[in-house]
């Protein structure tokens, strides 16, 4: 009887379960599976907007290797999420340090700094290109008034700042995500491992890299890897600063996709050059995943 009523309880709760779990089922396929799966196949056509498609095989494909635009995207995609996650890692965990003291204002300061990742993106957007701005701009200002610089610099229209200019707005937004991850890292950390430290002799630079670095470095490495895969796919920075240029200075995968799909109607091509960074991001969920539930 024991056993009957086991077997009985064990199918009710797996019945329970699927249950439960099918209309989140249901939901990915409908908002993801089935789009994803389209526009896979799209990217194989000739699909333009407008007019239907047909069956090209792997062209697209084939011409985006062939193409010299695409592969500048590829490069400038690469140093962009280089440089900006590196950056966001470094400065967020000097913010996640600098907040894990005991400070006078602590939490307004935590707020303050927190404030670039909650602002909605097109307010950040307007404000920079306000300071960006080569006609009353303020950092052409300031830098005039300090003698840097002896007349205004375009910052966004000249080809060889204007990278540096989106990165410098993308790091700015990107810092408190990271800084955020790592804090929480931090105030896990026991007080008495570093005040164990201190009695062994260690200066702060050996506690940073014997204690504080291996108790946030999966956290890091989350973080890390999540504002990656973000910056990959950042579209709406760029195109609302710069819409790829200066002479396609500023041009990734994400704007030429658009660019290609919504501008030029090709929306066959404008999905091949989606797709084509899709294998990198998969690799990269896959890593973080495997070393997170390897933690545990």
């Amino acid at each position: 009887m024991i056993g009957v009523w086991l077997y009985l309880r064990t199918n009710y709760e797996n019945r329970l379960a699927m249950t439960l779990v099918a209309p989140v089922v249901l939901y990915l396929m409908a908002v993801m599976v089935i789009p994803f799966g389209w526009a896979i196949y799209m990217s194989f056509t000739d699909k333009m907007v407008g007019t239907p498609g047909n069956f090209i095989g792997i062209k697209n494909y084939v011409n985006l290797l062939a193409d010299l635009m695409f592969w500048k995207a590829v490069t400038n995609t690469l140093v962009f999420t280089l440089v900006c996650v590196s950056a966001k890692v470094v400065f967020g965990m000097i913010m996640a340090l600098v907040l894990n003291e005991k400070l006078i204002f602590r939490n307004v300061f935590r707020v303050l700094l927190f404030l670039p990742w909650t602002i909605p993106t097109i307010v950040s957007i307007f404000t920079w290109q306000w300071i960006f701005s080569d006609v009353g701009g303020v950092l052409n200002f300031l830098l005039t008034q300090l003698g840097i610089i002896k007349a205004p610099v375009g910052w966004l229209a000249d080809a060889h700042l204007a990278m540096f200019s989106v990165i410098l707005v993308n790091v700015w937004r990107g810092i408190p995500f990271v800084g955020i991850g790592i804090l929480a890292g931090l105030q896990a950390i026991s007080s008495d491992m570093y005040e164990a430290a201190m009695l062994d002799g260690a200066n702060a630079v050996k506690r940073f890299i014997y204690i504080t670095l291996p108790s946030v470095k999966e956290v890091a490495l989350l973080a890390a890897v999540i504002t990656m895969i973000w910056t990959l796919n950042d579209f709406e920075i760029i195109w609302l600063m710069t819409r790829g240029g200066p002479s396609n200075a500023t041009q990734v995968l994400s704007t030429l996709s658009y660019t290609t799909g919504f501008l030029n109607l090709h929306l066959g091509k404008a999905l091949a050059i989606s797709i084509f960074s899709l294998p990198l991001m998969i690799l990269l969920i896959n890593f973080v995943t495997k070393r997170t539930l390897s933690s545990k």
